[in-house]
């Protein structure tokens, strides 16, 4: 649920923090106050599209953060465990900055996370039902996507259980498409490979061997200008011919260190430090005499190098400039090799996981098109109903279902809404039959009819009784206020029958200030609650006021 909602710096919002409880929670004010802003305030946290243009004039940043108490929501619960997100405390507090370039950070409890993190955790969260939905409502591609919502638990399940299995199906028949080549391009590429197979074979690479030749290629070829380096250096550590090495120094150093020594102790240390460098030393004359031996090569091993390089060097021509590379490459084509060499058994083992996969696939669609045909039953019924008491009892809505022929992600119906404008007349499309204001109730009593079924904790109706005034205006007020005993209800609205229903009546409004116009919002109640009704209701306003007061009291007895 809901708890509370805090903005700044959104169009003309400066800041506003609205406290939200359980029931129905209803926001009025005058057109152009600024209320489906904060709808979009709340769209924005939930992972909408967000840009600087939101940004209030001369603000650098706009910030939402909105708080939800999630106990009992175990499918928010599951999706946390997911994305890593912490929910001790029964609270979830999702919080986003979009700064003048545009760029965009969001959190949830205080950790970093993605818009795609905010999107399906709001999925969880709160369901947001705009008059811009008329538009999707003319879009038959829409309309299995409605059915489905109405669905139940149950559904829900056959539905995740077509996707999981539409999945595996597709996954098979792609391998088998693969598999299923021309016999002729089949044995061309094995006649390639077993080429490619022997030609490396033959050479018989080694990891690392091409990198190692070239280095003792290039050893060989400087060998006297690096034996003269190596037994230059070690004469100058070691000496030789009678001459001092650096060692033999080093000696004389430490003799003399450690005489000195015994008459201060300072010059102890120094003694030590000149016998570690001496181990040192010695250790580095040994090396060079070894690297100097070294280089005493076997006759004729250029030749052989020069020889192995070149056989690798067609390799890496190929296949790749390293050994590795040639190596991967000879690995690689054994493996193809073997798929090629049994694919016709492949190819039959494909072909039975195919038609198995397919027969699991066709009943489960079965058993969703059943799923469906009872929904659509049931859910045109419960919009006729909601229509007629929206005063439109001689317009009514059937669901059509037609069996596709072939597979699809969402199964094998399609579904359209069709609606017949009086009763003796052929139904039609929606976007034919329904004028403006039909397709407003129309879309306000599906709306009514999905709401029951969804177990989003939190709904919110922008504006949805658009177009909609006098006694269907109680009916609504009325179906509203019964929703909001089973979910927490978010209602933007003109009409006083809704919002002296509500359980918490907030209002936004404009005022000049030194820094331009600002939209500010205020919890009315009492004295203040029945002066915006008597604002909404409009007219004489002595006899709004007894209206709106009449209103207030009617509350008390359906409440209870």
């Amino acid at each position: 649920m809901l708890r509370e909602l805090h903005v700044r710096n959104l169009a003309l919002i400066e800041e506003a923090k609205l406290d939200f409880g359980s029931g129905l929670n209803v926001l009025t004010g005058e057109t152009g106050a600024g209320k489906t802003v904060l709808v979009e305030a709340l769209g924005l946290l939930l992972g909408g599209r967000g840009d600087s243009g939101l940004l209030r004039t001369g603000s650098a940043r706009l910030e939402l953060e909105a708080s939800f108490d999630i106990e009992g929501n175990e499918g928010l619960i599951g999706l946390a465990e997911e994305e890593g997100l912490d929910l001790e405390g029964g609270t979830l507090v999702l919080r986003r900055v979009i700064s003048g370039d545009g760029k965009s950070r969001c959190y949830a409890n205080g950790k970093m996370c993605t818009v795609g993190t905010l999107s399906r955790t709001g999925e969880y969260l709160v369901d947001i039902h705009g008059q811009n939905e008329h538009q999707r409502l003319l879009r038959q591609s829409s309309h299995l996507g409605y059915l489905d919502a109405y669905g139940s638990v149950q559904h829900e399940k056959l539905l995740q259980s077509y996707r999981e299995l539409y999945g595996k199906w597709r996954e098979v028949r792609d391998s088998l498409e693969k598999a299923s080549m021309d016999e002729a391009e089949r044995l061309h590429e094995i006649d390639l490979l077993r080429f490619q197979i022997g030609e490396i074979e033959a050479v018989k690479p080694v990891e690392g061997e091409m990198e190692e030749l070239i280095k003792e290629r290039k050893r060989m070829q400087n060998r006297e200008e690096l034996f003269t380096a190596a037994r230059e250096a070690h004469a100058l550590v070691a000496g030789e011919d009678g001459g001092e090495g650096a060692l033999g120094m080093l000696g004389m150093a430490g003799a003399s260190l450690d005489r000195a020594g015994s008459l201060d102790e300072d010059v102890a240390s120094w003694s030590s430090r000149l016998r570690d460098m001496q181990e040192q030393l010695a250790d580095l004359g040994y090396e060079l005499r070894s690297y100097a031996e070294s280089l005493d090569f076997e006759p004729g091993r250029l030749q052989d190098v020069e020889m192995r390089l070149r056989a690798l060097s067609e390799l890496a021509r190929k296949y790749g400039r390293e050994t590795s590379l040639i190596i991967r490459h000879l690995e690689s084509a054994r493996r193809r090799l073997d798929e090629l060499e049994v694919l016709d058994t492949l190819r039959e083992d494909l072909r039975k996981q195919v038609d198995g996969a397919e027969a699991s696939l066709r009943r489960s669609a079965e058993a969703l098109t059943g799923s469906r045909r009872d929904l659509s039953r049931k859910l045109s019924a419960e919009v006729n109903g909601e229509l007629d008491e929206l005063n439109m009892a001689g317009m009514h809505l059937r669901v059509e279902m037609e069996r596709l022929d072939e597979f699809t992600p969402g199964g094998m119906d399609r579904v359209e809404f069709e609606v017949s404008p009086a009763r003796g007349l052929p139904y039609g499309p929606i976007a034919r039959i329904a004028s403006g204001g039909e397709l407003s109730r129309i879309m306000l009593a599906l709306k009514l009819s999905l709401a029951r079924a969804d177990d989003v904790p939190t709904l919110v109706f922008d504006e949805v009784d658009a177009g909609i005034g006098g006694a269907t205006a109680d009916v609504l007020a009325d179906k509203l206020s019964r929703i909001s005993r089973y979910h927490q209800v978010f209602s933007i609205t003109h009409l006083p029958q809704i919002a002296a229903l509500s359980d918490l009546h907030m209002s936004v409004s404009k005022r000049e200030a030194p820094q331009g116009v600002v939209t500010e919002v205020e919890l009315l109640e009492g004295k203040e609650q029945l002066e915006e009704l008597v604002r909404m209701l409009g007219g004489d306003v002595n006899t709004a006021r007894k209206h709106a007061q009449s209103m207030i009291k009617m509350k008390a007895a359906v409440k209870r």
